[in-house]
């Protein structure tokens, strides 16, 4: 295909490479100026990063919404990184055991969100162990909004903590107009992953305690 105080990530979405210089750092993070433009520096935003990928997917749910499987628009979501990178970066599993993200649909009450996103990582590397999202229906959610809510959450599944400063960036805290991805967005990816080179190698084994950061949205800025 992609305690602690807990990190929970979530977005209302209401419309919708290049680089020199840098290395990378011990967790094998890139230099935030080797891909650019990018969002990496951003004073609200930490990268994280799996030690392996493609991430093991499994959703808990499959939810009709007027014919609709809400899931499978979440799926068009996730490819969106895919699509944009080359990279295999998650593939769906048919068993909780033993998947990294698992994801589940269900009705939102109060109608305020639109999707969370919690992550867990070792304390010691910032490597992340673990995850787990929910997107929410409301009757008044138009169908086109599921698939940028699930590319936005999968931004937050597969490393980046917080979100872009830039309204044009589908990682801005409530989305893009445009539901797409921007090169910002994909560069600040590839800036946790260093453009996903030998990665596996670089990125620490997960040590100390597992931690977690909350974020929800609506977001105050």
């Amino acid at each position: 295909m992609f305690r602690r105080s807990i990190l929970i990530f979530a977005i209302v979405l209401v419309g919708g490479c290049g680089g020199s210089g840098g290395g990378s750092s011990s967790s094998g993070i890139c230099s935030p100026t080797l891909y650019v433009p990018n969002y990496a520096g951003a004073s609200n935003l930490t990268l994280r990063r799996w030690n392996h990928l493609p991430i093991k997917v499994y959703f808990q749910t499959s939810t009709q919404i007027g014919g609709t499987t809400i899931e499978d628009l979440v799926r068009d979501g996730f490819n969106k990184w895919e699509t944009a990178l080359s990279r295999d970066l998650w593939t769906e599993v048919t068993s909780a055991s033993g998947a990294d993200l698992t994801v589940k649909v269900q009705a939102s009450s109060p109608q305020t969100t639109l999707a969370t996103t919690t992550v867990y990582f070792s304390g010691g590397s910032s490597t992340l162990t673990s995850a787990e999202m929910t997107i929410y229906t409301w009757p008044s959610i138009p169908q086109n909004n599921y698939d940028p809510t699930g590319c936005h959450e999968m931004g937050h599944a597969l490393g980046i903590g917080g979100h872009s400063p830039n309204s044009l960036d589908i990682m801005y805290y409530t989305g893009n107009a445009s539901g797409e991805l921007t090169t910002s967005d994909l560069n600040t990816l590839r800036t946790a992953y260093c453009d996903f080179a030998g990665f596996a190698h670089a990125t620490a084994e997960p040590t100390g305690p597992i931690m977690s950061e909350t974020e929800v949205f609506p977001a105050k800025k």
